[in-house]
């Protein structure tokens, strides 16, 4: 584990060395993406920074104002729907046509299901464009940019690691049957899908840090969108006052992921005392995925990951996921 204190004294040491040079967001209109937005602005370093959302008008004011706080940051707007598959993979061709290499691809688009399915024109639903498919597509996309990174490129996926489980449906993954479509289980859908996908990608592009990285319970409001006004509200409100994160200090959490040489070995060097995290594979270096909860302890889930191998339940999923995606790589 690594405190908060830590945490921040490495990202006071942020330096155009360390830094990543070029960033890919989504989800950073809101929550935790965007107080993770304004503090990578606030580094004062000079990096840009694609932002990926819907409503750029809405968002204008933020985005101008946080320009304003660092002259040396550029700030660009790319509209689109991220649960459409076929917008992702435009919105990929811009960067890739725009760009030679990008440091640090970050995710947390997503979508807490209500319990109603809701499916996009292209048939799947939000939940699964939103949270897991779009997300490898992107990932796909965009991997040779990250390749091409003269830094430390990284991957930063914000989900539910943590969570993995091998009682997952593995003959239902987009949880179509009755009775399954519950926030319990597409929250350890989510997780496992993410976890087993990432880490083979990880194996295949040793180069880049991926890390699956689960905040834990975090001040944003998120529920109240997702129900809206239910009668436990005022309990559950007192509730993440009193034990949840703040979205400020998550973002440090998230800032120190991108930039120590904490994960993969090169970035803003550790201190005295602290030691590199150790990946799935119980080692410090890349071609592994990191796992990291709210704490920041790494996991390794063994156990689990163990029991889903016996279960064919990697190369289930991945067929899964090509499936999805390959009318749009």
């Amino acid at each position: 584990m690594t405190a908060i204190s830590e945490v921040k004294a490495s990202n006071v040491r942020i330096s155009d060395e360390t830094a990543p040079q070029t960033v890919v967001m989504t989800g950073a209109t809101d929550g935790i993406g965007k107080a993770t937005l304004i503090r990578l602005i606030a580094t004062k370093v000079p990096v840009k920074v694609y932002v990926i959302g819907r409503n750029g008008e809405k968002h204008n004011a933020f985005l101008d104002q946080l320009r304003g706080s660092n002259k040396l940051a550029q700030i660009i707007w790319l509209e689109g729907q991220l649960s459409l598959l076929a917008d992702t993979r435009r919105l990929c061709d811009e960067i890739q046509s725009r760009e030679q290499h990008i440091d640090v691809l970050y995710m947390s688009a997503g979508f807490i299901a209500s319990g109603e399915r809701i499916e996009t024109s292209e048939g799947n639903t939000i939940w699964l464009s939103l949270t897991y498919s779009g997300r490898m597509l992107m990932i796909t996309r965009l991997l040779p940019l990250l390749n091409a990174s003269p830094r430390s490129p990284r991957i930063i996926s914000i989900l539910a690691t943590g969570y993995e489980s091998p009682s997952i449906h593995l003959d239902d993954l987009d949880l179509k049957q009755p009775g399954r479509f519950t926030l319990t289980e597409l929250i350890k859908a989510g997780a496992t899908y993410t976890t087993l996908s990432m880490s083979r990608l990880a194996k295949e592009n040793p180069r880049v840090v991926f890390i699956h990285h689960s905040p834990g319970g975090v001040d944003t409001g998120v529920f109240r969108k997702a129900w809206g006004d239910k009668w436990f509200f005022p309990a559950l409100n007192l509730l993440m006052r009193l034990a949840a994160t703040s979205p400020m200090d998550a973002a440090e959490k998230i800032i120190y992921m991108m930039t120590s040489a904490k994960y993969g070995g090169i970035g803003v060097p550790l201190t005295a005392g602290q030691s590199q995290g150790l990946n799935m594979a119980k080692t410090t270096e890349t071609g592994s995925l990191f796992l990291v909860n709210d704490k920041l302890k790494e996991l390794q889930q063994e156990k689990i990951m163990a029991k889903l191998h016996n279960l064919n339940g990697g190369e289930i999923i991945w067929q899964m996921t090509v499936e999805m995606i390959r009318p749009y790589v």
